[in-house]
Parts: C-alpha cells; structure tokens; sequence
C-alpha cells in the first residue's frame, strides 16, 4: 500500500470515529485543548539571532489547557479570561454555607425547631372542663429555660381573665372579642355563670406562660357539678356538691402554687378573709415537689404571692389605707411560707412618689389598678397614675421578679409542661384533700 493510500485509510477511521462518537448519546467524551509549545524552528532561529543572552532570560511559560463538553455550555476559561461578574458570584458561592436543623411533628412536616414558633391568636385549654390533662399546648413550647410562669387565682367577676388579657398584650381600648382569654360576657353576667373553666394557658412572645383558672369558691361552679351529678369528681364520693367544689378549687389552687413562679391573686375589695383562709388551706394541701431519686431530699416550693386589688377607688391610694392592707396581709401571712416580700407593690417608691416604705411601712406584694373606663386625665386629677400607666408598671414589675427554679434541675418550657403533668396527676391522687374534706361541714 502506498503513502497516499495510508494517509486516506487513516482519514476515514477518523471519520467514522467521530461520526459514531456524535450518534452515540450516551457517550460525550471531553475534548482537550492545548496550545502549541514556543519552540518551534522559527523560534530557533529568531533566538539565534538575537542571541543567546535574550532567550534564556525569556520566561518559560506553562500551557494552559482548557476543558469543555459538547454541548458548548458552562464552558470552562482560564482565570485570566473570566469576567469580573462570574468570579465574584464563585466568591460568594464559596462562603460558608448556612445550615437549617430540621425535625418532624407528629404529622410528618418539617420545621425548623429554632425558629420561633407560631404566635397564639388565643388562649388553650391545659386543664379541661373534666379536670383532665391537655397536651394540645405542648407545641407552643421550646426547649429552652429563659421562661416564667404566671398564674391566677380569685373569685367570680373580679376580672381574672381581663387581666391575664391585658399581661398578655392586649390593650385596655381593645374589644373583649380579641381578648386573648375570653372575659366574661354580658350574657354570663346576667345568668350568673362562669366563663373559663379548668386552666387555660397562653405563651407571649417574650417567652411567659400564663394561666388562667376557673373562679374559686364559685355558685356557678357547685351549679355545674349538680347538673353532671353523673360525673363523679375525681372518682370521690363528697358529702355535699358544696364540699365537691371547695375541694376542686382547692386543687386547682395547690397546682398553681406548685408550677408557678408568680401567682396573682385578684381581688376587687378589701378584704375577704374567707378567700385568705381558703388560700391558706391549698398551701397545707400542696403536695411536695417529685423528684427523681429517693436519695435526695424532698423539696418544698413556693412562689411569688402578689395580692391584686381590682377596681381601686381613690380612698385605697392613700398612704394611710396602704398601710393597713399592707399590715394585714403581713400579719395574716406571718407563718406562711409563700413570698410576700419580692419586690414588687404599690409602696416600693417606683410607682407614686407618695407610697413608699417611708409612709406605707415595709412594702409587700400588693398592688392596686383603677376602674378600666376612668380616663387618665381623671385619674391623675385624683392623685394616682391611670389604668394604663400602672398596669404597664405591674407587668415590668412582674417580669423582673427572681425566677427561683421549681424542681431541683432546671427546667425547659417542654419539660416544664410534663412536670406539671405529673404535679397535676399528683394533686387529683392525693389523699390529703379527701380527708380534708371529711373536716368540712
């Protein structure tokens, strides 16, 4: 075979390579580039004639290869011929990449656990009408331990859920609709009955818990227990339906006082010593705090007590009444072991100028809110600030009390819930209230 007919046979293989290369998809090889080395027999002789000196201070440079596919796209440059544009997105494109812990409800959808979680439009039921445990707050809850719990407790129609709404958030011009725990509506008020029943739970932004329970020592409570004569109270035959009642509000109080960091108590006169005695009775009855080894100690908690009178009248801003209701309470509580004294109050000077320890005496945890409809202009023409203004000083005054743990290990927001879980099924076994109830009438 000659030169000639070598050199054609060798075309056509290159031929039918490539054409076999471009019908078959699935195969798309890279094509390799590179530029010709300098040394060629031209150079040679230039470098001859310019000398040798010349040429070998010359650099030597590196051939640059350059690799792209088939399709002509994303084709890959040297760095030199990159745009400004394109390396600068590769720049931000090579910083450190942000990472999104995710996890999965009972549902099956994901979130993200650190991310706040979804705001409460309104308040949901913890205890329910049947006095037992709901766990549908449980998703409103982290874990984390920067939290506090407020409670509250007192009569019918003393505005318990009112205030809880206002801690919350809302505003005193707001509508009773958009309250976050429903007050008591007009319709109640005339039929004499109650509006929340067991303990309804509310988280704010700022990481506060906030309960609300049905009245004390309510007529319309015992009027409920006999019309579900069926339901027996916690599996316990009672007495009277009277003494079923008192029973009930004496272990909604006990579990306030176990899981709670402040409990409020709201009243709109003073003073009731009924409700002193009964709130004396549920701190005996409170059970001791669980824990989990039968080593250690038994742990006694008690919370922040703060006495709130409702619908102060211009007479109880007076140093002089302060200082009797301050007395009172100091003298009924003597031997008590729940917190007085945090302070937080009317007298502590931080509020109006005129109640201080100087003329009110020692300040305990009393404080005092106006009528919700007097106007500012009247309440400052009476010597004291408005509803507005002392109710913004009670919540900095609440917030900023010492948090004391309440078990022996601190506690997040979720295992805060199963404690109170425990707590509560801890109270309604508890063979104290049923003896106690045999002492009643």
């Amino acid at each position: 075979m000659s030169e000639t007919e070598k050199g054609k046979d060798t075309r056509h293989k290159k031929y039918f390579s490539m054409t076999k290369d471009r019908k078959d998809g699935n195969r798309r090889l890279p094509i390799i580039l590179a530029k010709p080395e300098r040394d060629t027999d031209r150079d040679k002789e230039r470098s001859s004639d310019k000398g040798m000196a010349k040429s070998s201070e010359r650099p030597q440079t590196q051939p640059t290869i350059i690799l792209r596919t088939r399709e002509g796209e994303n084709r890959a440059v040297s760095p030199s011929q990159r745009p400004a544009t394109v390396l600068r997105k590769e720049s931000e494109m090579q910083q450190a990449p942000l990472y999104h812990l995710a996890a999965k409800h009972a549902g099956g959808e994901n979130v993200n656990p650190l991310a706040s979680p979804t705001e409460m439009k309104g308040s949901v039921k913890l205890v329910d009408e049947a006095f037992q445990f709901c766990d549908g707050s449980l998703e409103f809850l982290l874990d984390q331990n920067d939290f506090m719990v407020v409670g509250c407790l007192g009569l019918q129609g003393v505005g318990k859920s009112t205030l809880m709404s206002f801690l919350a958030g809302n505003h005193p011009d707001e509508a009773n609709k958009n309250f976050y725990f429903k007050p008591q509506s007009l319709e109640h008020h005339e039929l004499g009955g109650h509006c929340t029943t067991g303990v309804d739970l509310l988280v704010t932004s700022n990481r506060v818990i906030l309960l609300d329970t049905q009245p004390m020592l309510s007529a319309s409570v015992m009027d409920r227990l006999v019309q579900q004569e069926s339901k027996k109270f916690t599996g316990t035959d009672f007495a009277s339906t009277e003494n079923a009642m008192e029973i009930q509000s004496l272990q909604l109080a006990a579990f306030l006082l176990s899981v709670c960091h402040v409990v409020i108590l709201v009243q709109d006169w003073f003073f009731d010593p009924n409700l002193v005695r009964f709130l004396q009775s549920a701190e005996m009855l409170k059970p001791s705090t669980p824990t989990t080894s039968q080593d250690e100690e038994i742990i006694e908690y008690f919370p922040h007590l703060l006495f709130l009178q409702n619908r102060a009248t211009t007479t109880d801003f007076s140093p002089v009444q302060v200082n009797l209701m301050q007395t009172v309470y100091n003298r009924t509580f003597l031997r008590s072991r729940l917190q007085i004294q945090s302070g937080m109050g009317i007298a502590t000077g931080n509020v109006i100028n005129f109640l201080n320890p100087a003329t009110c005496g020692e300040a305990i945890n009393l404080f005092l809110l106006p009528e919700i409809g007097e106007p500012e202009e009247v309440s400052h023409y009476r010597g004291h600030p408005g509803f507005s203004e002392l109710l913004s000083k009670l919540r900095n005054q609440i917030h900023g009390v010492t948090r004391h743990p309440i078990t022996h290990s601190m506690l997040s927001e979720k295992n805060w819930f199963h404690y109170a879980s425990k707590v509560w099924e801890g109270v309604k076994k508890s063979s104290f209230f049923l003896e106690y109830s045999r002492l009643l009438p």
